[in-house]
């Protein structure tokens, strides 16, 4: 059982172990009721489930089981067979159809039972709601998982009123056609009832939450009627035994009481006209003894018939008869005493034998009337305590009406204000503006679907105005971009028209000297000098290509991007390092943890090869060494340090050297465009970083910020915020 449990759910586990219970019990008492001497210790209590009782509950922890699994065949056929089970033990019992269903399964018994236990007509009516309950259950999701959690709270509420009418104080007397439940077969519709419940309480909350408020009022007056014709009949049932007692006191002993006491007056109002007569005995008064002892018998006759019908066989009522007789028969006597004008013999027979004679019989009413007295008084105090009882359960019925109505108010309540609870909560939560906000109760209908739809409108809305705004600022921030990089061309435009003046004229200028001299020179027939200045020419143009080339790098760096890479820094540092050094006596220093990360490889390499070429190209000695470090910025950007132990640059020229054709040795000493510095820097904000030069006396350190993460875009616009 715990490999299998150990596969479901928390609430899907405890219904399985329910199941298996039921299935259990009813086994058991089964194997009880075939073998009572294998288990002769439980019989006694086993017994008290009827046979058909057991079987309901292995049909009914099967049904849990198919239920679990949603096996639709299987639970209409334990559906149904629940329901004739029921149905077929109160047409039995109650309906007066004589089926005798108890004795259909002792053919299935060994030898007949000590007892015949018959199914409580209760635990009819519970299978009978468990059996509909299992119809029902076969919808995990919808309404009838409501009804199915109301059969279980029924079944439980059955069970409860079972187990207090079993032997409890407060309704020891309830017991339907005097069958009570057996206190297992209560334990197991508590167990049914409740697995029942936690099987469907999460899909009958969400359909409870998806009704108009109206049916859910509707649905828990429904719940309170019901539970108010359930405590209503145990209320007519204790009316039903009230009257029931105080019909027993009328029809039995309070008409014996009297009826005993009638002829107890009857034998002395007929004896004392006797004892008058033998005071002044006449023979008058032959013809008064007869009328009277007629009269008497007559009634006295009546009586006696009367207490044979309520009592019949009664040892007392055969002596009363048998001692009326003699007394009838001692008058008799008396009487012929008196015809014959004997009238000591009349005394003597009056006066002592019919004497006897009526205080025995008065003897045998008293017994009679003082039997019926204790009956009746007996009777009044079981009709007492069924009061007592009757006021406890209008007790128990008050506190369970007001806490029923608590709890379903407290529901119902609870129920419109999580959802409103819910609905404000998007409301604050659109009000904040968040995106992607969830509205709740989109799919449930009537009130709170329609403030949900209403909702949705209104969030709707807000993120349309929000993603206008967005796209508002995103090209407000995209001209910005734009008029920061016209500015920034406008700016290289202007350097550029400076600067062409000078350094682009410059060149042109020495080639047309050059051109002069040469004219000059063939002309007085100087060869020599010849060569020399077209040498020079020939430098003057490669230095012009160079520039322009140069320029031409320059204004298309940003342009083209590439594609995205890993690039291993220190990797792509060694390759750099190895292919520009010109000079055996350079060493490259890396860090150890220099980043491997995923960029626009081209333009990030090409600021490391203009830096590393200019550190080389511009390092006086035969020894030195060049270094890269890097730290990370703000968690969005790397900073990389380009350093080296050259000659360094004076800081009246840091600002300058980043400008366009920017040199400060002379062309003819070192040969260069002064491009490369201006080109980094153009390289590095494009992409949102910045640049910065530091250098006291000898050596110098570039240090530059390159983002983490970058997105090709095509165009020269930064993709990151300047660092």
């Amino acid at each position: 059982m715990h490999n299998i449990t150990a596969y479901l759910p928390g609430r899907l586990a405890i219904v399985f172990g329910t199941a298996l219970l039921l299935i259990l019990t009813g086994v058991t008492v089964i194997f009880t009721w075939h073998y009572p001497g294998a288990l002769a210790g439980i019989y006694a209590y086993t017994s008290l489930m009827a046979y058909n009782t057991a079987i309901g509950f292995l049909i009914a922890g099967l049904g849990l089981l198919l239920l679990l699994k949603n096996h639709r065949g299987g639970l209409i056929t334990s559906s149904l067979l629940l329901v004739l089970l029921g149905v077929i033990t109160l047409l039995d019992l109650v309906a007066g159809f004589s089926l005798n269903s108890t004795q259909w399964f002792e053919v299935m018994l060994a030898q007949a039972p000590d007892r015949r236990q018959p199914m409580s007509p209760t635990t009819a009516v519970a299978f009978i709601t468990a059996g509909m309950a299992y119809v029902l259950g076969g919808n995990q999701k919808g309404y009838p998982s409501i009804l199915v959690c109301l059969a279980g709270i029924l079944i439980i509420f059955i069970a409860v009123i079972g187990l207090l009418g079993r032997g409890f104080d407060t309704l020891p007397s309830f017991a339907w056609l005097g069958i009570k439940m057996a206190p297992q077969t209560a334990i197991g519709f508590m167990l049914l009832g409740s697995g029942l419940i936690t099987l469907r309480v999460h899909a009958a909350v969400i359909a409870f939450n998806r009704l108009a408020f109206f049916y859910r009022l509707l649905t828990g007056f429904i719940f309170m009627s019901l539970l108010f014709l359930c405590i209503g009949s145990i209320s007519m049932l204790q009316i039903r035994n009230v009257a029931s007692l105080t019909q027993q006191i009328y029809q039995q002993p309070l008409q014996i009481k009297n009826t005993a006491l009638r002829i107890k007056a009857t034998v002395s109002t007929l004896n004392r006209v006797l004892k008058d007569i033998a005071v002044d005995p006449t023979e008058d008064h032959h013809q008064e003894i007869s009328q009277k002892m007629t009269e008497a018998r007559s009634r006295i006759d009546q009586d006696i018939y009367f207490l044979a019908q309520l009592q019949p066989g009664a040892q007392v009522l055969s002596e009363l008869k048998h001692h009326l007789e003699l007394w009838y028969a001692q008058i008799r006597e008396a009487q012929i005493e008196l015809q014959a004008s004997n009238f000591s013999g009349y005394r003597e027979l009056t006066l002592r034998q019919n004497q006897e004679t009526a205080i025995d019989l008065e003897g045998l009413c008293d017994t009679l009337a003082l039997k019926a007295q204790k009956e009746i008084e007996q009777l009044n105090l079981q009709a007492s305590d069924t009061e007592r009882r009757a006021a406890n359960l209008m007790l128990l019925v008050i506190a369970g009406f007001f806490i029923a109505g608590i709890a379903i108010a407290a529901l119902i309540t609870r129920s419109l204000s999580w959802q409103l609870q819910q609905i404000r909560l998007a409301m604050l939560a659109i009000a904040d503006d968040k995106s992607r906000i969830l509205i709740p109760f989109l799919d449930h209908p009537h009130e709170i679907g329609d403030m949900a739809k209403t909702l949705a409108v209104f969030a709707h809305n807000n993120d349309e105005r929000r993603r206008y705004a967005q796209l508002l600022l995103q090209h407000q921030q995209d001209l910005e971009a734009i008029n920061r990089r016209l500015a920034q061309t406008n700016k290289e435009l202007e350097t550029f028209a400076y600067v062409a003046s000078h350094d682009l004229k410059s060149p042109l200028r020495g080639i047309a000297q050059l051109s002069s001299w040469i004219e000059e020179d063939l002309a007085g027939g100087e060869t020599e000098e010849v060569n020399k200045h077209t040498r020079m020419m020939r430098n003057r143009i490669a230095r012009m290509e160079k520039l322009l080339d140069d320029l031409l790098v320059f204004y298309r760096a940003g342009k083209t991007q590439g594609n995205l890479a890993l690039v291993p820094v220190a990797q792509m540092a060694r390759e750099l390092f190895d292919i520009h050094n010109t000079k055996p006596g350079l060493r490259l220093e890396l860090d150890e943890d220099l980043p491997v990360f995923e960029t626009l490889a081209a333009p990030f390499e090409q600021v490391i090869r203009n830096l590393f070429s200019n550190a080389i190209k511009h390092h006086d000695r035969e020894q030195g060494w060049i270094a890269i470090h890097c730290n990370t910025r703000d968690h969005r950007f790397y900073e990389f340090q380009v350093c080296d132990d050259g000659p360094g640059i004076p800081e009246k020229f840091q600002e300058r050297v980043f400008g366009m054709f920017q040199t400060l040795k002379p062309r003819d000493e070192l040969e260069g465009s002064g491009m490369g510095l201006a080109l980094i820097k153009k390289l590095v904000e494009i992409y949102g970083g910045q640049i910065r030069l530091h250098s006291q006396g000898r050596g110098c350190c570039f240090t530059f910020t390159w983002p983490q993460k970058i997105t090709p875009t095509g165009s020269s616009i930064p993709l990151q915020g300047v660092a």
